[in-house]
């Protein structure tokens, strides 16, 4: 299984499951992993742990999404992005200091070395789940705060030579901006640490020793030792309710 869906498919056939193993009288396994309460209990925890994912899914993509928006430049993005506020400070250098001065030489070259990820806005349909981060994108963003720390240095050091009446591009606003994107780059890492925890123990209630998917199959052997074997109504029943 690999996606929500799937988990709250076969969710859905355990649950018919213990619904059709309630109306059969033989059913009494001494085992307490199949007793009817222990198996209330499991679809219990499944379904905490599907909401889990469900929860840190969006999470993780709203932080992603948001980040984006702050970084680099596209189609929907923050018009006081990262780079085009470093756009915007390299066209105020050019012109109040010329293409000749030192300052814009050094913004002008940190632009070049952007690599900005090929991400787009991503909204979760039901049951869908947010891709793998690819490690060079997350460098991306990381090497954008270095980046725009550089060009913040670079202005820092004009003095009063530099006094942009853009208010998104003075030398404090530019910083307040560069600490959100650092503080935002933490939360994404964060957010991916718990929707990891949050897939890692679901899969271990579907998929784990005595996870969903083997108590399932440990009930029809249960009701196949039954009188009627594989023909009695109540295995019938069980394995019609969880195809």
């Amino acid at each position: 299984m690999s996606s929500q869906q799937s988990y709250q498919s076969v969710f859905g056939k355990y649950s018919g499951g213990i619904e059709v193993l309630k109306g059969i009288t033989g059913y009494n396994p001494v085992k307490q992993e199949l007793r009817l309460i222990s198996l209330e209990t499991l679809k219990s925890s499944a379904e905490q742990k599907n909401a889990a994912v469900t929860s840190a899914a969006t999470d993780l993509q709203e932080l992603r999404n948001q980040r984006r928006n702050m970084s680099f430049r596209a189609k929907d993005t923050d018009t006081n992005c990262i780079e085009n506020l470093i756009r915007n400070i390299a066209s105020y250098i050019k012109a109040e200091l010329t293409a000749s001065n030192s300052a814009y030489t050094k913004v002008n070259s940190i632009i070049k070395k952007f690599n900005p990820p090929v991400e787009k806005k991503v909204d979760l349909k039901e049951g869908e789940e947010p891709k793998k981060s690819k490690s060079q994108s997350e460098k991306s963003y990381q090497s954008l705060v270095g980046f725009a720390n550089d060009v913040h240095t670079v202005i820092a050091g004009l003095g009063e030579a530099y006094s942009p009446s853009n208010t998104n591009i003075t030398v404090a606003s530019f910083k307040t901006k560069i600490d959100e994107l650092a503080a935002l780059n933490a939360a994404v890492v964060k957010a991916e640490n718990s929707y990891s925890t949050a897939v890692q123990e679901r899969n271990e209630i579907y998929n784990g020793e005595v996870g969903i998917n083997s108590i399932m199959s440990s009930i029809k052997n249960y009701l196949a030792s039954l009188e009627g074997g594989k023909n009695n109504p109540g295995y019938i029943a069980f394995v019609n309710a969880i195809k």
